[in-house]
């Protein structure tokens, strides 16, 4: 069943077109109510969920595919990095590791238990967002330790990370219910906890890989949620902003009477505490998803739906804001558009010069030049720098600016491209399999 390159395109355009054409009437069978029609899917979907025989043989229909389609990574091609996969599998969260070659072709090295349960991505749960975050699995500062969320029994698990080497070091309660997201700077870790009303909580961290709860850390989010969350009505990422004095906190509030969209912000004190109140701004239109940051603590967002305020196909877009010493936002991009379908989860190169996201429902990624008064602008007229897998979630560019890498949640595998320095072009690599298909992998690190 191995097909080639180019009848795999030529299914991807006649499925894009037959999407747009059936879209009215896919979205009352859409579960949930959202964005899953969108995904160009439709059809491999459907076979996987009837077919139990098709399902079993798929892993090697995609490991057959990868061969053929992409140059073998060769023993003598040798291993200048790592990138690091997370199954969020219900039965036991593993992390799987890649050896990066020079060239960036990635070759499934080890898979190593975190000890915790990953969530799944059964119902109530979107398997092709199962987390509704960003920031689940996450590299510290120096590359030394990678940080995993177990979402499906309440705790975070810490690996000493060496390349495609890992080895755990602990395993905490996460403080909350569902932790889906984690941030680190220098001795302090802050974690999501998305289910329920969510909260923040507070660590520290030691040389040796141990986490200890920072007393006095937690903060209540009141996100008003339910416990696993609905992926468009619960707290998506928290993260440090560079210099480590301020943490950002955005919670999805889609489908309330009033939608309460919000992005907090909390200042940190000398003893890592968050400010015990934080300063808020509300969004009735405008759903954030996952951010990052630029060399100058500027925020850059993604937005699945831009400024419509209701879920739609082609209605992606990212904003940028200054953020104040007082903690309120300037705006300086205003929900720039790139046309595409659900605008998730977002990465930006070390130099600052291009971030870029996926796009769930679209099977693609949008890239942005970030000109130096912050503003951003589009890579691609139409919205699309390059073409993934299905359903991509979480993404990551390695260290040195040149490769970036995303999971995609339908098909199991990780997505390969070069980074083309001048002007923030992709080149597809291929990709490679590895991870549960349908079934809500998420997170992801590179180095």
């Amino acid at each position: 069943m191995v097909r080639g390159r180019v009848n795999e395109m030529r299914w991807q355009q006649e499925a894009d077109r037959q999407a747009r054409m059936r879209s009215g009437q896919n979205l009352v069978r859409l579960r949930l109510g959202i964005w899953r029609f969108f995904l160009l899917t439709n059809l491999v979907v459907h076979i996987i969920k009837e077919s139990p025989m098709f399902r079993k043989l798929l892993p090697l229909v995609s490991l057959l595919g990868f061969a053929a389609m992409t140059p073998a990574f060769a023993a003598g091609d040798g291993v200048a990095g790592a990138v690091y996969a997370m199954s969020n599998a219900s039965a036991g969260n593993q992390v799987l590791v890649y050896d990066r070659s020079a060239d960036g072709f990635l070759s499934l090295a080890n898979t190593y238990p975190t000890g915790g349960l990953g969530s799944g991505g059964q119902p109530p749960l979107d398997p092709a967002d199962a987390l509704g975050s960003q920031g689940s699995l996450v590299l510290s500062g120096d590359g030394r330790w990678l940080f995993a969320a177990n979402a499906g029994s309440n705790e975070i698990s810490v690996f000493r990370a060496n390349r495609s080497q890992l080895v755990l070091t602990d395993k905490v309660s996460s403080g909350g219910l569902f932790p889906s997201s984690v941030a680190q700077h220098k001795n302090l870790v802050y974690v999501l906890n998305a289910g329920g009303d969510g909260n923040i909580t507070g660590f520290t961290f030691d040389r040796n890989g141990r986490m200890r709860p920072l007393p006095g850390s937690t903060r209540a989010l009141g996100a008003g949620g339910t416990n696993p969350p609905f992926f468009l009505f619960s707290p998506a990422q928290v993260g440090f902003t560079p210099r480590g004095d301020k943490l950002v906190v955005v919670i999805k509030g889609m489908f309330t009477p009033q939608p309460t969209h919000r992005i907090l912000v909390y200042d940190i004190d000398d003893n890592g505490l968050p400010s015990a109140n934080p300063v808020t701004t509300l969004s009735p239109t405008t759903l954030s998803f996952g951010f990052v940051f630029d060399g100058r603590d500027r925020l850059i967002i993604a937005e699945p739906f831009g400024t419509s305020g209701a879920p739609g196909p082609e209605r992606g877009a990212m904003s940028s804001y200054e953020i104040n010493g007082d903690g309120t936002l300037t705006s300086t991009t205003v929900s720039e558009p790139n046309f595409q379908t659900a605008t998730c989860w977002a990465a930006i190169t070390g130099n600052g010069h291009f971030v870029y996201a996926t796009n769930n429902g679209s099977g693609t990624i949008s890239g942005y030049r970030i000109a130096q008064d912050g503003t951003l602008q589009p890579l691609d007229a139409h919205g699309i720098t390059a073409s993934t897998d299905l359903a991509p979630v979480d993404l990551a560019i390695t260290r040195n600016g040149r490769f970036l890498y995303n999971v995609n949640a339908g098909s199991g595998t990780i997505s390969m491209f070069r980074i083309n320095g001048p002007d923030g072009s992709l080149t597809s690599l291929g990709s490679v399999p590895g991870l549960p298909i349908d079934d809500g992998a998420a997170g992801i690190a590179a180095q």
